[in-house]
């Protein structure tokens, strides 16, 4: 096949060295700008892409593959911390390298578990010592990356609970779930491999393949869900539908033809059950070891997660009966859809998933907002988020559930070695006390009445956008066949709230 010349004519963002012309790279101050990034998502989705594959001589091709979770396969590291996509002579793309290494690494994991046929044809792929491939016996093409977009990396832990904020990054992402089309962005991979291989060889790299990508994924951040495709949509461990506001990218403008740019990430969850692990570990650790422990399971800087969990959108639902006009701040249709959300996680930690998805359920909500209940508030603004997940536990009662969950925590930090108290503790940032009271009782009187922003006289522990968060969430459990079971809940994280 002959390559395709590249074009002509560059972008401004892009600079080129006319004494050593081996393709482009970024100006950092033009990816920085966000008045910038609709020309660069534009310039890189209009590059010529048909050098890329444009053979027909493959063993195995895995088309239209769902994007289920953002990939995100980073190349040049900008100084403000910016990850930019992997690129080559300036075309962002999933590098064959990057699914060889991954793959071959997850081979090693299960083969003992596959027929001894399927061994042997494994194992003359690759070395003896099963650390790399033989040579020149299997190639992954390289895969085109379109809609790509940049999404904050935001380090929420120490800003939710410890009211800590730290700069943000941004990861360019190949994106998932669209919109505009109701439906997942989709990719073609492509492997070719110089031994010729009978049709059952070819099921089998087809069927491996397909289980690496959607159980253990591609490119960064693996263990939180990133880098998952599948030709299906799986069905996770549990299914969450989440109502209210929902993760947002891009804010929403009424009456200047700007929508919000709605988005899930795996990293909205993984966040919230983290945030949630750290405040109950604080009632038997110190804070940093508190930190520490939360990040041995969820992972961090140098430190791997052992907790893998994944999830993504798989559908919305519609309010069709509504006819709301749109919030200042988020189109009433969105807020008013159900969002239907598959969750998966390894078996190791299938119980402690569990009981943290339905403390979060009881408790408060999910992304932004997740401190309230969903509700419209003066001014045209819409506040709050809820959720409710399946399977779940509605019988166990709350005390029950966080002894459960103390439990896990605790094994956990003996595992580790940890000196835990010896009796839960008050601490700030801790869920230090849950209130049950009437139904619109939190969102009236605290809410709208002591936190209200008319009340000039407010306390600390209301919060402030530039400051800190509250340290206080309200969840109303409004049953509507049921109307002796409603009630609200309210839970208080600071020590200084006055009952």
């Amino acid at each position: 096949m002959s390559p395709e010349k590249l074009p002509e004519k560059l972008p401004q963002w892009y600079q080129f060295n006319d004494n050593n012309p081996k393709g482009w790279s970024l100006k950092t101050g033009d990816i920085i700008r966000k008045s910038k990034n609709k020309e660069v998502i534009s310039a890189w989705n209009e590059t010529p892409y048909s050098s890329f594959n444009s053979t027909n001589n493959y063993t195995v091709k895995l088309s239209n593959l769902n994007v289920l979770t953002p990939i995100q396969v980073g190349g040049e590291q900008l100084p403000e911390g910016d990850i930019l996509p992997a690129q080559i002579n300036g075309m962002p793309c999933i590098p064959g390298s990057s699914i060889r290494g991954a793959f071959l690494s997850w081979l090693r994991k299960h083969i003992n578990q596959f027929s001894q046929q399927e061994q042997t044809f494994w194992y003359q792929l690759i070395t003896p010592d099963g650390k790399s491939w033989q040579p020149q016996t299997i190639r992954f093409e390289t895969t085109p990356s379109k809609n790509l977009k940049p999404y904050p990396l935001n380090p929420q832990q120490d800003w939710q609970v410890f009211h800590k904020k730290e700069p943000l990054a941004v990861q360019w992402q190949i994106s998932t779930y669209d919109y505009h089309t109701q439906s997942f962005n989709q990719v073609d991979i492509y492997i070719i491999t110089k031994p010729t291989l009978n049709d059952q060889q070819k099921r089998w790299l087809k069927e491996r393949l397909e289980q690496f990508l959607q159980n253990h994924g591609i490119g960064r951040g693996t263990a939180s869900g990133f880098g998952r495709l599948s030709r299906e949509l799986p069905k996770g461990k549990w299914e969450i539908q989440l109502s209210g506001m929902k993760p947002c990218v891009q804010p929403y403008r009424k009456n200047k033809n700007q929508t919000g740019e709605y988005r899930w990430s795996p990293q909205v969850l993984r966040a919230n059950l983290r945030s949630y692990f750290t405040r109950l570990a604080l009632a038997w650790l110190e804070p940093e070891q508190a930190k520490e422990l939360t990040k041995s399971i969820f992972g961090g800087l140098g430190c791997p997660a052992r907790l893998v969990l994944t999830s993504y959108l798989s559908s919305i639902e519609p309010n069709h009966q509504t006819t709301q006009q749109d919030y200042k701040n988020i189109e009433a249709r969105v807020a008013h859809a159900v969002w239907r959300i598959q969750v998966d996680c390894n078996d190791e930690f299938q119980g402690l998933v569990g009981d943290l998805l339905e403390l979060s359920s009881r408790l408060g909500g999910l992304g932004p907002g997740w401190r309230r209940p969903p509700h419209p508030m003066q001014h045209d603004i819409y506040r709050g988020s809820q959720f409710s997940y399946e399977p779940n536990n509605p019988n166990i009662d709350l005390s029950t559930l966080m002894q459960r969950l103390y439990d896990h925590v605790k094994k956990l930090a003996q595992d580790s070695k940890y000196p835990l108290s010896n009796k839960p503790k008050q601490s700030y940032g801790g869920i230090n006390s849950i209130w049950q009271g009437e139904l619109r009782q939190g969102r009236n009187k605290i809410v709208h009445g002591i936190c209200s922003r008319n009340n000039d006289k407010k306390p600390e522990w209301c919060g402030s956008f530039n400051t800190h968060p509250s340290v206080y969430a309200v969840r109303e459990h409004d049953n509507y066949l049921r109307e002796h079971d409603n009630y609200c809940l309210v839970t208080v994280f600071g020590s200084e709230f006055d009952s």
